[in-house]
């Protein structure tokens, strides 16, 4: 389903549309409106998201889908149980689109990373009145919304996620073997991660 949720994507992005429509389904004609000229989408090796630190300092992350691959951005939640998404990136993509409404077509340059989302683990506690630090996995393949597409600028700064090896390795949120999604070209996938704060 890439090019249905890319198509996706550049609609949302266009129109502006909020978190809250997050469940909206455009229909065929509005699919049909936006053209990726001889589908042609550029794959780049890294990106940098820049951002300020606690001390006011300017720092920046190089976010690369093979060596340092989570980012976080803000929880689109009106009451968020968790501030922040996790996200695993796997690539990331850069285009020329066009939107053929009915006055002339619009041409546009889009810029998006793919992920592969991850989720608060809500039996987990954490925080420091339980001395543990916030844990995620990845969403289960089965939900249309584990994988999506996401605008380099919701992001907040890289994220550093530490593999809960208690936990171990396990195929039940993604099928056992070769997959972009598996971090690394492992065949499974560690079956959580703590936040590194």
């Amino acid at each position: 389903n890439f090019i249905p949720k890319l198509k996706d994507h550049i609609l949302y992005w266009l129109w502006k549309l909020g978190v809250s429509y997050c469940d909206h389904v455009f229909m065929d004609e509005e699919h049909n409106s936006v053209i990726i000229p001889n589908y042609t989408i550029c794959s780049v090796q890294t990106m940098q998201v820049h951002y300020t630190t606690y001390d006011l300092r300017c720092k920046y992350d190089t976010i690369n889908p093979r060596t340092h691959t989570d980012v976080m951005v803000l929880s689109g939640e009106t009451a968020p149980s968790h501030l922040y998404w996790y996200a695993h990136v796997l690539g990331i993509y850069h285009m020329e689109t066009w939107i053929n409404n009915e006055d002339q077509p619009l041409k546009h340059h889009l810029e998006v990373l793919w992920v592969r989302w991850m989720a608060p683990l809500q039996s987990h506690k954490s925080g420091m009145k339980h001395a543990c630090l916030p844990k995620v996995a990845f969403i289960d393949e089965s939900d249309p919304d584990s994988f999506g597409f996401l605008d380099p600028s919701q992001v907040i700064q890289g994220a550093h996620l530490i593999p809960a090896f208690a936990a171990g390795h396990g195929t039940s949120l993604l099928r056992y073997g070769t997959s972009l999604a598996h971090p690394g070209g492992e065949l499974d996938d560690w079956e959580s991660h703590y936040i590194g704060m």
